[in-house]
């Protein structure tokens, strides 16, 4: 995230190569990784609402408040940065992971609705092809060196009901989201399990090291 953050002009180069703030060191962010023969290339974060609010709460607080009014539960789609050799037209790496946060959203986290503050120029994307809604105005965000970004909303009730011939159609339809979810399941009970380790031939070996990403 912090060398594609890093070429786009949206952070300043750290120390270490790494990009990390509050929102991301939570306990309750869950983080998704894409890998492709061992490499890792594309990556997102889902934030859940907390004491701490949400990243977009600095752009679009009085949006998000009169949303919280509502009852409904809320989370903020973060850090996406997906490899420049994942980009293709075929979009692999960004299906897999848009259709693993909103499974991993809807079905498991039973959250509403997901924001997200994206550039202007790549809203029509989310719009398009999988039924954001826009919300807030065009603000310059801090969290990006000042770049230009607009508020974005996804009704994670409407993957209940049909979504037509689309994109988002495709992406969550009832067979994938089944797949999806019970591999996000299996990855949940292997985080929850305690870390333990093995004796052999003198030399310690980490069994259960895996960490939900």
């Amino acid at each position: 995230m912090h060398d594609c953050y890093l070429r786009r002009g949206y952070v300043k180069p750290s120390v270490d190569g790494r990009h990390i703030n509050a929102y991301l060191a939570m306990p309750s962010t869950a983080v998704f990784v894409a890998r492709a023969g061992g490499a890792v290339v594309a990556t997102v974060s889902l934030i859940t609402d907390s004491a701490l609010g949400l990243p977009c709460d600095a752009l679009w607080s009085a949006d998000l408040a009169a949303f919280r009014a509502t009852g409904r539960r809320l989370a903020e789609v973060s850090a996406l940065a997906v490899s420049e050799a994942w980009r293709g037209p075929g979009l692999a790496m960004m299906r897999s992971l848009v259709r693993a946060i909103g499974v991993y959203g809807r079905d498991i986290a039973r959250l509403d609705a997901l924001c997200i503050a994206v550039h202007p120029r790549h809203a029509p994307f989310y719009e398009g092809l999988l039924c954001f809604r826009r919300f807030g105005a065009l603000t310059a965000c801090d969290a990006v060196n000042g770049a230009p970004a607009v508020g974005l909303r996804l009704d994670l009730r409407a993957l209940d009901h049909p979504l037509g011939d689309s994109f988002a159609a495709d992406l969550f339809s009832a067979g994938a989201r089944a797949h999806v979810r019970a591999s996000l399941e299996r990855d949940l009970a292997r985080a929850r399990r305690p870390l333990k380790f093995f004796h052999s031939r003198g030399r310690a070996h980490d069994v259960e090291g895996a960490k939900m990403c």
